[in-house]
């Protein structure tokens, strides 16, 4: 039986987003999910049968909402240009953004979902399935695509060297945000925490960089 959203399902969840983000999958139990959502362990296994099943929901329930908000931004730059295909700034504007402002500005939970992500795919231990290729490589193409539209003599091994450098400095940027190193070393200066600060300069320099991979000359 499918599990009912709302109520339950979402504080496991929750729970489990948190716990799997700070402890990482394998160290996490259901033990420690059910009790900081609050529910039962076998409310939990009624929901979500495995810690697997459970995993995928946490992964997938945020993922097409924060690629939604990547597509909605890139459709208005094309309304904008009445149809015609946003340039290089505005595709990585519209695929860099939305995820900032998610993590930054959003409620708790992105933050813990996105140090999630990033916590599978990077190490590799971890990465016990296929989960995080099946979510991540169609939307990459689709954004690579992009980039493609935006820039079409830029070669396609040039291109994906940028989208994975784009990638990195985004993830980077807010996933420090939870411990905040940057204010740290910068004296209380800076803050990775800081939405405005940082997509001010980092959409910037990764437009700057890209166009530098794709040696483009700049203005």
């Amino acid at each position: 039986m499918a599990a009912t959203k709302g109520g339950s399902w979402d504080r496991l969840l929750d729970a489990a987003e948190h716990v799997f983000s700070e402890k990482g999958y394998d160290a996490a139990t259901t033990r420690q999910i059910a009790a900081l959502s609050g529910d039962t362990l076998g409310t939990l296994s009624y929901h979500f049968k495995t810690k697997d099943v459970l995993l995928r929901e946490v992964l997938t329930r945020r993922f097409e909402e924060m690629n939604g908000l990547r597509r909605a931004m890139y459709n208005d730059f094309l309304m904008k240009r009445g149809g015609g295909v946003p340039d290089l700034d505005e595709a990585i504007t519209a695929i860099v953004l939305p995820m900032m402002k998610l993590a930054l500005k959003g409620e708790p939970g992105w933050r813990n979902y996105i140090s999630l992500f990033c916590r599978l795919m990077y190490v590799t231990t971890e990465d016990h399935n296929k989960i995080i290729p099946q979510l991540l490589d169609p939307i990459g193409i689709e954004l690579l695509g992009w980039l493609k539209a935006a820039c079409p003599p830029s070669t396609h091994t040039n291109l994906a060297y940028a989208y994975q450098f784009m990638i990195g400095c985004m993830l980077d940027s807010v996933v420090e945000a939870k411990n905040d190193r940057l204010n740290r070393i910068s004296a209380g200066a800076a803050s990775a925490a800081n939405f405005l600060a940082v997509s001010e300069r980092l959409l910037p320099f990764v437009i700057a960089g890209t166009k530098a991979v794709l040696n483009i000359p700049p203005r």
